[in-house]
């Protein structure tokens, strides 16, 4: 069985559209586009997965969003991981709260076990904690992302929970790609 050193995931957090947007036009407190599962379901795969097919040692990766951000802690670090650093999308436009402020970051989490893995030599110190890209639609992860983890570790199997794309150089599991592992 295939075993990766970089895990990455972009849950379905359980929460609704916000208000109207130009990158969301149809928006307006709605259901979300996808289905989205709950805290313990979200718990399960990922640990499912970590049990299946991560390799000693490797890296996860995970979105959040401020309403997750310490259930996410708590959650990989009570199986053992330790976090590195939070990462911080600036999206450049964001969701007006009731109206109070305009929440235009995410948070890309990561995580270890059981020790970190260096990252490529040539890109050590050059990579900062907080990047920016423009949305582009709804739950759209930015690019720059997944070309960070690809410039860090070139040479790893790679895996993306939740996706919703191919990419080259990594397998993929979730409701709207063929899948590469199963869950059993």
């Amino acid at each position: 069985m295939k075993k990766y050193q970089i895990i990455y995931a972009d849950p379905p957090w359980q929460q609704s559209k916000g208000g109207k947007k130009s990158v969301r036009k149809n928006s307006s407190g709605e259901e979300l586009d996808y289905p989205v599962i709950s805290l313990e379901e979200i718990k399960d795969i990922l640990f499912k997965v970590r049990l299946l097919y991560a390799d000693s040692p490797h890296c996860f990766f995970v979105w959040t969003i401020d309403k997750y951000l310490h259930e996410t802690e708590e959650m990989m670090t009570s199986k053992g991981y330790k976090l590195h650093a939070r990462m911080i999308w600036n999206k450049v436009t964001g969701i007006p709260a009731a109206f109070t402020i305009r929440f235009g970051h995410e948070y890309l989490l990561w995580f270890y076990t059981p020790t970190l893995i260096k990252i490529a030599e040539s890109e050590r110190g050059k990579i900062h904690s907080v990047f920016t890209e423009q949305v582009k639609r709804h739950s759209q992860k930015p690019e720059i992302a997944y070309q960070i983890i690809e410039r860090m570790y070139p040479n790893t199997n790679k895996l993306e929970l939740f996706a919703r794309t191919k990419r080259d150089g990594w397998d993929v599991w979730g409701n709207e790609v063929k899948s590469d592992i199963k869950l059993l």
